[in-house]
């Protein structure tokens, strides 16, 4: 190579006139690592272009393309999951015909499945710090399965509890969070519609697992049931799959990038302003440290040492590389034509950005919708988040956190001084009674064949809850998107007919009657639910939802856990539907209130605004008239 040929003249050197003949090979050497240079980015022009494309969607919200694909994959997890949990009072049935237990004891299994499924989102949330959604997502649905066919040799009802409920609603739980806040990572302008198609999967599911947990328990056991269950939570795994993280071609093409751009720094340093031999004469005793004079063989230049001086640029490159082992490398020209071939250091390692950072992305509504009391500044820090998810987080910021307690670390989903917002606390026991519906679920279809209708119709009441609950999310989008109207009122409405619909199911006596009843309830659950996160930001604004969402959803867990066993206990004392179904009905009529007590609040915290506001401005008024007439005076 002419480098090599360039060294050994150069260490040979005795005198000026080899010196400059040196120099002129020096600038021939530099002509043809920049021509090497160029020649190398012209054979990469291809591929950068290709990848630049691919770099701006992954990077981006794509608003379809393959988000499609993920909204799919999140709408079949919450068919199977929400079918499986809702679906659990048919196989209550049967439940109690084998084992022979309380109704208390034996809706444990169902009602903790269903209570761990939100409980633990902080756990959940710690691993999505950790692992990417596909990670999570993957494993939570190889845990559920496994936890799923361990009970099948169950041989009492508290190993169910534990493989069954506690098990599985560990799965459960690992799959519900990412297919939820997955959704809102691939869509931003049609986040409503993604998310409304994406959660339909529940009354779908819900409709359709009626009818096929009734067909299974018919055609096999219970056993049987819950192993052909697992297999269906199997087809998570490909849901999961699904789930492409959307930043990792990013970053490995930033990486190139980087590398690239370094090694060109290096060269141009060497090759700047190149326009006569005086300035080559001077960059080379720039870069030989000064050298000045003739050379003779004993004395050899050291060129890192020169550049670490010199040329910045070339520092950090060299600095990055694991070719540099010691402090001062004393090298021939020969170790600089290697530099193509040296082994980046990679600087850091890199990890992915935690999604449940974005403060918008539990949000099921599109973000242009956002109501008007919401601040500028939550919708701003929402967008600077947004972007953040787009980069990475260097391990040295982790290990910084690190050192921060359990509560810390978890600091954007526990926000304690929310309960001193007199708002956030009714909301907090608005969203909690509700979770009555887990009662209502549970216990219908055994009620329904107490009052003598056949099984297979009793089933078919869970599937007519299911069915209306999909409509239920459509209407009630429908009326918030296009008639604006408040989704707390639409709130305080559902949330008093389900309270009416839970007092008459103890008086209806015929299949026509208790079907008219699901069907009602069934709205108005999914009017619930689905608004749930938009109430939150109405009420208390988008830099809060995280925070409030996770808590009410942590404490909702433990009522799902605690309701059906506490209507069983009900209903083994009294040996009457009645009670039960007034408790549920009681629960949605309190929260009801605490619904319409926020509405109250927020309308004269309205007022009191548009107070201040109008005091500001007459004032505002009134300073700029009285400097005017000081100006006339």
């Amino acid at each position: 190579m002419a480098i090599d040929k360039f060294g050994e003249d150069l260490h040979h050197s005795e005198g000026c006139t080899d010196c400059e003949d040196g120099l002129k090979r020096m600038n021939d050497v530099l002509k043809f690592i920049e021509m090497e240079k160029n020649q190398k980015d012209s054979q990469n022009s291809s591929e950068t272009n290709s990848t630049h494309s691919q770099q701006t969607t992954d990077t981006a919200a794509p608003d379809g393309g393959w988000g499609w694909l993920v909204c799919l994959g999140s709408f079949v997890i919450n068919f199977i999951l929400d079918g499986t949990m809702f679906s659990f009072g048919v196989m209550l049935l049967t439940l109690l015909e084998y084992f022979g237990e309380s109704k208390a004891k034996t809706s444990w299994i169902g009602s903790v499945l269903l209570g761990l499924s939100m409980i633990l989102g902080p756990f959940v949330g710690w691993l999505l710090d950790r692992f990417t959604i596909r990670q999570v997502t993957l494993c939570g649905a190889l845990v559920a399965s496994c936890g799923f066919v361990i009970s099948t040799f169950a041989q009492s009802v508290e190993v169910l509890i534990i493989t069954y409920g506690i098990v599985g609603g560990i799965g459960f739980c690992m799959m519900f969070i990412p297919s939820i806040i997955v959704v809102g990572l691939y869509f931003s302008r049609r986040r409503a519609l993604a998310t409304g198609i994406a959660m339909s999967g529940s009354g779908v599911g819900t409709f359709v697992y009626a009818y096929l947990c009734e067909a299974l328990l018919n055609e096999f056991s219970w056993r049987g049931t819950v192993l052909i269950m697992a297999g269906i939570i199997l087809n998570c795994v490909v849901c999961a799959a699904l789930f492409r993280p959307l930043s990792n071609e990013a970053v490995k093409q930033k990486q190139r990038n980087a590398k690239e751009s370094k090694l060109y720094d290096c060269v141009h340093c060497l090759d700047s302003n190149k326009s006569s031999s005086t300035d080559l004469s001077t960059k080379s005793k720039d870069l030989y440290g000064g050298f000045d004079g003739p050379r003779n063989g004993s004395v050899v230049f050291n060129s890192t040492s020169a550049l670490d001086r010199r040329t910045p640029a070339c520092y950090s490159f060299i600095e990055n590389t694991s070719y540099r082992k010691p402090k001062r490398m004393y090298s021939s020209a020969h170790a600089l034509n290697r530099i193509d071939n040296m082994n980046f250091q990679q600087p850091s390692v890199l990890k992915p950005f935690n999604p449940l950072s974005r403060k918008d992305i539990y949000y099921s509504g599109s973000v242009r919708n956002i109501p008007k009391s919401v601040s500028s500044s939550d919708l701003s820090d929402s967008n600077n988040t947004e972007e953040l998810s787009d980069f990475e987080i260097e391990v040295s910021e982790v290990k910084a956190a690190s050192c921060c307690s359990c509560l810390q670390k978890l600091g954007g989903t526990v926000d304690l001084s929310l309960f001193k917002n007199g708002k956030f606390t009714l909301l907090l026991l608005c969203m909690v009674l509700w979770t009555a519906q887990s009662i209502t679920l549970t216990y219908l279809p055994d009620m329904a064949v107490a009052n003598g209708i056949p099984r297979d119709k009793s089933a078919s009441i869970i599937s007519i809850c299911g069915i209306t609950n999909t409509i239920g999310r459509i209407l009630a989008g429908f009326l918030t998107d296009s008639f604006h109207v408040s989704s707390t009122t639409i709130y305080l409405v559902a949330l008093t007919v389900a309270a009416v619909t839970n007092f008459l199911f103890p008086l209806c006596y015929n299949y026509l009657t208790i079907a008219l009843c699901s069907g009602v309830f069934g709205l108005c659950m999914a009017s619930i639910v689905c608004l749930r996160t938009i109430v939150i930001v109405e009420q208390l604004g988008l830099k809060r939802l995280t925070s409030a969402f996770s808590m009410i959803a942590f404490f909702q867990g433990v009522a799902f856990i605690i309701n059906p066993p506490l209507a069983g206990f009900l209903y083994d004392h009294m040996n009457s539907y009645l009670y039960p179904f007034i408790l549920s009905g009681t629960m949605y009529v309190v929260a009801a209130l605490a619904c319409a007590t926020v509405m109250l609040k927020h309308c004269i915290s309205a007022k009191d605004t548009s107070k201040d506001n109008i005091s500001i401005v007459i004032e505002s008024e009134g300073t700029s008239t009285d400097e005017s007439l000081l100006n006339v005076l």
